[in-house]
Order: structure tokens, then sequence, then C-alpha cells
């Protein structure tokens, strides 16, 4: 009310005036903040968290040195909780080409996926590292489908040998598996990556 002297709000009417514009103050923000904070949420796509999760298996198929080809025998186990399209993975070998003069060729033996879609591609490294100085990238085509959780490929079966099959010495090689068992082990050896990242394994140094 209006004070009888000066005009002026009364104590207790600018106390409730003071009340009425803070309440209106803060209704007033959080439409605002609701307002923005729906325009944001319409801009920001969701981000997935989830990983990839695999492992390799290795297991010998001799245990020669030297030898005029490097075999290897893998599977890739699935290891996470969601289903990994295997033409998002590759795995390396890495060896020791001792004999460069001579071509070196890929061969795949036997695949439970199916050695059609599965392709090797020699790359030598520009810096040698412990036991390598190239490397055997393996990768697989859309066509060899997708590991559930806990799905394995099964065998793969696969060569390394020169043209005219000169030697490796298997001792420097760095992912050669000397192994008298012959039966599947987790190996750190041989590396594997999802979308080019390192996901099991160790690279030598």
């Amino acid at each position: 009310m209006l004070s009888p002297r000066s005009g002026e709000l009364g104590p207790g009417a600018a106390a409730a005036a003071v009340r009425r514009m803070g309440r209106m103050s803060a209704v007033l923000l959080m439409a605002l903040f609701v307002m923005f904070a729906g325009s944001a949420a319409r801009l920001v796509a969701p981000v997935s968290a989830a990983g990839v999760s695999a492992k390799v298996q290795d297991r010998s198929h001799d245990n020669d040195n030297p030898d005029n080809q490097l075999y290897a025998h893998y599977q890739v186990f699935n290891t996470g909780t969601s289903a990994v399209a295997l033409s998002t993975l590759t795995m390396k070998y890495w060896f020791t080409n001792e004999t460069p003069s001579d071509p070196l060729k890929f061969e795949c033996d036997y695949a439970q996926v199916g050695c059609a879609n599965i392709s090797g591609q020699f790359v030598v490294l520009a810096t040698p590292v412990n036991k390598a100085n190239t490397v055997l990238v393996i990768s697989f085509n859309a066509a060899a489908g997708s590991l559930a959780p806990g799905q394995s490929t099964g065998e793969i079966q696969t060569r390394i040998h020169h043209v005219a099959y000169s030697n490796f010495n298997t001792t420097e090689t760095y992912s050669f598996i000397s192994d008298p068992s012959f039966v599947y082990k987790d190996t750190q050896t041989v590396t594997l990556y999802s979308n080019g990242s390192l996901i099991w394994g160790v690279e030598p140094k």
C-alpha cells in the first residue's frame, strides 16, 4: 500500500513486490533453461561408448629353423558384449625378411570364414624393430560377416613364402610360434586392430 506521507510503498508491500518479482524471475529463468536445453539436445548427436574387445589365438604348424615357409594358424575371438564386423579388424604378423630380393607371397590354405574373404598385404617397416623388418597385414572383407559375443572365426590357415622359396630364420621372426603342443593358445605377438587401433597383443619395439 502507499504511504500517506511519501506516496511510496510501505515495508510490507515492498517485500511482497520483491517476492513476486523473484518468483517471476525464477519462472522466466526456468523457461529459458528448458528452451535452450531442448535445443542443445537436438543439436548434439548421441555418442556410443561401446568398445571392441577381441583376441587372437595361434598355434604352431611346424618348428623348423630355418624354414622356407612361415606357417601361421589363427582364430580370432570376440571377447566383448557386442557383435563385431570382421571387416573392421586387421591382424599383423611381424617377421624378418632376410631375402628382400626374392618377392614375398601370402597364401590362405583354409579359413572357416572363406579364404576368398581374407587378404594379406606386406608392409616393409621404415625402421626395423625387434625381430621384424616386415609386417603381414591380414584383413577381412564384408562377406566374412561378423562375430557375435563369444564367437570365433574358426581356424584360419596361412603361409608366407618367397617366390623362389628362400629360407627364413624363424628365431628372428617376432610372431613365429614354436610350440610342440600344436594347440591354440592366446598370443601376444600377433597383434589385432579395430579400425586401425590396437586392441590386442604387443607390438615389437
